[in-house]
Formats: structure tokens, sequence, C-alpha cells
């Protein structure tokens, strides 16, 4: 089942249940209203009749009081009315009507009955009726009881005429609301399954290849920003997606390179066998080491994205001077700064404490670091500067190079990311596999440091990287 059919079964099934409680809390108040007021009305005729038995008992046939009380014989329900003196005389009686008999209403037993005078519910014959006795003084302080009886089925039949009455109108009511609430329900499914419903469209051409899919952004609400981040995520997947192609196609054009190289010199040795050339065979096999080093180098890039990623890779943490480690690092590059007619230098600004680390990783992190200033600094000077801050050892390289695009600085340490491969000012060929910084900040991160950037097209590069100084390493 749908989501929009599950929300609209379920605000339905919320407006039913709202509207059975509703129509129950009416109807139970309602009923309450009604019985109050008939309770009020039995007490008021009670009250009535009392006078009217007094005015019979100080003058009895007085004309006054026998057409007040025939006024009382008005009232549908009320059956019989009488007056009595202490000793049970009767001085007064009036028979309006005998009710037929037949079944009283259950509602006739859930009404209270007033708390003045004594009310009694009796069925005579099959038929219920309802009495109310009240003791007064005349004048002269004789006492006279004044007796009325009720048919509780005519009582109950006109309350539940007033009942119907009043619910009429609450039902009509009752039923508007609940149309409109079913049509806002309506409404209100579609808006918020209208944006589902499209996310999962884009969800489902996206994955089937289809990357330039873009969801309109028309609102600021959750939807909207859920439409911008779905979008923001579709961007990154091209980038990543282009980022795969370039990785696969510089990773084929850089393994093809050494095997090609292999190959070539494998076929030259057997030319040089051949033609009993022994002495020009080592120079081939130096090449083929150097094809095997390189393709080494590749294998190695893979299986460390591999350990790193597993959460595999560790660290044989020791005693190091950091100093020492940069300045072998930095004279590894200083044939080929010489050969581009750079100068680079190694700056000691203090003397640096040993700390604790992975020798072998933080060389490789920084002959990473400062292999790149070299490579990307056409001319001027690759600075590598080593320093103590409060909490860290900081190593910072600074170069004169091509530098970096603003928007290209958020996507340096990812995986297979090459910077603008090709573009002017950037060497097309041998770019690398783009994974030397993502291993670096996964390398320094694990050591508990973190790598910074600062650059611009054109002004050169700042790398910066900290490293925890862990006093006491000795």
């Amino acid at each position: 089942m749908s989501i929009r059919n599950k929300l609209i079964l379920f605000v339905l099934a919320l407006l039913t249940s709202v509207s059975a409680v509703m129509t129950l809390l009416f109807l139970h108040n309602e009923w309450g209203a009604i019985s109050s007021v008939n309770q009020n009305k039995n007490l008021q005729i009670l009250l009535a009749m009392s006078e009217v038995c007094r005015k019979v008992s100080d003058a009895p046939g007085e004309a006054a009081a026998y057409k007040y009380f025939k006024a009382f014989l008005k009232t549908p329900d009320i059956t019989k009315v009488s007056c009595a003196d202490v000793r049970g005389r009767i001085l007064m009686e009036e028979q309006y009507h005998t009710p037929q008999p037949g079944a009283s209403p259950y509602l006739a037993k859930t009404f209270p009955h007033p708390r003045t005078g004594s009310w009694e519910t009796r069925t005579d014959g099959g038929v219920e009726t309802l009495s109310g006795l009240l003791t007064a003084r005349n004048s002269r302080g004789r006492e006279v009881t004044a007796r009325v009886d009720f048919s509780t089925r005519l009582m109950c039949r006109e309350m539940e005429d007033s009942l119907h009455q009043s619910s009429a109108s609450f039902f009509i009511i009752l039923s508007i609301a609940f149309v409109i609430g079913c049509i806002g329900t309506l409404i209100i499914a579609r808006l918020v399954t209208s944006p589902i419903q499209s996310l999962e469209e884009a969800a489902r051409m996206i994955g089937s290849g289809r990357l330039d899919h873009r969801l309109p952004v028309t609102s600021g609400d959750e939807m909207g920003r859920l439409a911008a981040e779905f979008n923001e995520m579709a961007d990154r997947l091209k980038e990543l997606d282009g980022m795969k192609s370039d990785f696969v196609s510089s990773i084929t054009h850089d393994l093809r390179s050494p095997v090609t190289g292999i190959s070539l010199c494998a076929d030259m040795i057997r030319e040089l066998a051949d033609k009993r050339e022994y002495g020009k065979i080592p120079e081939q096999v130096f090449s083929i080491a150097e094809h095997s080093q390189r393709l080494n180098h590749f294998i190695d890039s893979l299986l460390e994205i591999s350990r790193i990623e597993s959460g595999k890779l560790k660290l044989d943490l020791k005693p190091i001077n950091l100093e020492e480690l940069t300045d072998r690092a930095v004279r590894s590059f200083n044939t080929y700064a010489e050969q581009k007619g750079i100068k680079l230098e190694f700056i000691v600004e203090q003397d640096i404490p040993d700390t604790l680390g992975d020798p072998d990783r933080l060389y490789q992190v920084l002959a990473n670091i400062i292999g790149n200033a070299v490579k990307f600094t056409a001319s001027g000077s690759v600075d590598v500067f080593i320093r103590t801050e409060p909490g860290w050892q900081k190593v910072l390289v600074r170069d004169t190079g091509i530098g970096i695009p603003a928007g290209e600085i958020k996507n340096l340490f990812s995986k297979f990311y090459r910077i603008n491969p090709g573009g002017r000012g950037y060497p097309s060929a041998r770019q690398g596999t783009g994974l030397g910084l993502f291993i670096a900040k996964s390398i320094i991160g694990q050591h508990g440091g973190r790598i910074e950037v600062a650059s611009s097209a054109g002004k050169g590069s700042e790398f910066s990287i900290f490293l925890p100084a862990r006093a006491g390493a000795h």
C-alpha cells in the first residue's frame, strides 16, 4: 500500500474516531441537559400542585384553585393528580387519562428524580408511572399531601423528541465537518505525497544512470530542503562518477605504460640475446625494475585505500624526531627541484622534541605533500617549515606554484579526485591516481592530527600538517 493511501486511511480513521467520541459526548451531555429540564419541570408541577392542595384544604370547592388545578392537565405526560389530608381522605382528584400498557423505555430509568418531595416509580398492570408526593400545611396548620402521577413512557417519548430535535442540527454540522475533513485529507495527502513521489521517481532515474536529473525546489520547508539536499547529492554523485571515469582512464594509462615498457624491454632482451649482445641486457633489466616499481606503487596505493576503508590500517607508533623525518623527505626531492630550477629549502624555526608516530607512514605523507609542491611549481621556490605550537607539532609546506582554485579545495582530499586534469596550468599526463592526499589525510587523522590547506589559483599553496605533541616521548 502506498504512503498516500496509508495517510488517507489513517486520517479518515482518526476523523471517524473523533466524530464518534464527539457524538457520544454530545448525546450524553444533551440527554443530561434534557433530563435536568424534565426533572425541574416535574418538580415545579408538584410544587404548584402542593399550593393548589393548600388552597383546596382551606376552602373546598374554591373555583380559582380548581381552575388553576385543571390547567395542569394540559401537560400530556400527567396521568393523575390528587390531594389528600393527613387521614388519607381525598380532597380532590382528577384522572387525566389512563395510559395503555407497554414496555417502558430503558431511558426512563436513567434520569435522576428531584430531591424535593418523595418520588417513586411504580408498575401497575404493565403500566409504569412516576409518582411524586409532597406534604404541605394549610393556613390552619393541617397537613395535606399533593400527588402527581407521570407516565414514564410518555415522559421519555417527550424527552426523546427533544433529543432528536437538538441532535438533528448537531449531526448536520458534524456531517459537513466530516466531508470537509475528507476533502482536506485528500488535499493534504496530495501535498505531502507528491514531493515524495517526485523524490522516488528522481531516485529511480538517478539509479538508472541519469545523473543529470534534478528535483525542482519550490518551497523553503522540509520538502524543499530535502529536494535541495537530494540535488546536492546528485551533483556529488555526478562528480564522483566523473572522478571514477577519470581515475579509470588515468589508472589504465598509468598501468599500461609500465606494462608496455616491461614488454618492450623483454622483447629487447630477447633480441640482444639473439645477437649475443649481452652487455646491453643489464640496462634493460634496470628499466624493467623501474617499471615494476611504478606498478607496485599503484598497487600499494589501491591496497592502502582498501585497508583504510576497512579500518585495518595499523600504525607502528614509536618515538620519532619529526625534524629528521621531514629533512629526509625534503632531501629526496632535491634532485627533482634542481632539474626544474626550483629552490627547495627546509627551515627549522626552533628545537623540535621527539613525539610518537609511525615513521614510515609519516614519511609517506611528507613525501606526498612536498612532492606535489615541487611537481606543481614551475618556477620560484618551495619552503618547508617546522615549528611547535601549543599542543601541536606543525610542518608547513609553502610553494609559489599554480595554486588551487577555490572551488577545488573542498574536494582536494576526496578519493580519486584530481585537480582539473588537462586544464590550463595542470599537466595532462601523469596526474596520478588521485589517492595520495586521501591516504595522507587518513594517516594524519589516525595519528590524531589534521591537514589544512590555504591556496588560490596562480598564487601558490600552503599545506599545514598538525601532529599532536606527545610530551615524554623518548
